[in-house]
């Protein structure tokens, strides 16, 4: 299984601020073992859940005060769409 990581200006903008908080490597397994718990592939401690409200059909993982908001497109090759990367109070403006 393929997994294809795609990013929206504001999360690399995010990123690009902090670095040393969130680097992209971290990041990237972060977001690979949520799609892997999600998929029921393996099982790991992501903090994971599926939002509601006008964010339906997105996910949401949680690592210390950073939430990172993605959604999922399966076919032969998984993409994943991280669309905002922030703090818990800034999120879900």
């Amino acid at each position: 299984m393929k997994i294809d990581i795609k990013y929206s200006d504001n999360a690399i903008k995010f990123l690009n601020n902090n670095k040393s908080i969130l680097p992209i490597e971290k990041l990237r397994y972060i977001v690979i073992s949520a799609v892997k718990k999600l998929l029921k592939i393996e099982d790991s401690n992501i903090n994971l859940k599926c939002l509601k409200g006008k964010f339906k059909g997105y996910y949401r993982i949680r690592t210390r005060k950073i939430r990172i908001i993605f959604s999922l497109k399966e076919n032969t090759i998984l993409i994943v769409f991280v669309h905002k990367i922030g703090y818990r109070n800034d999120i879900y403006k």
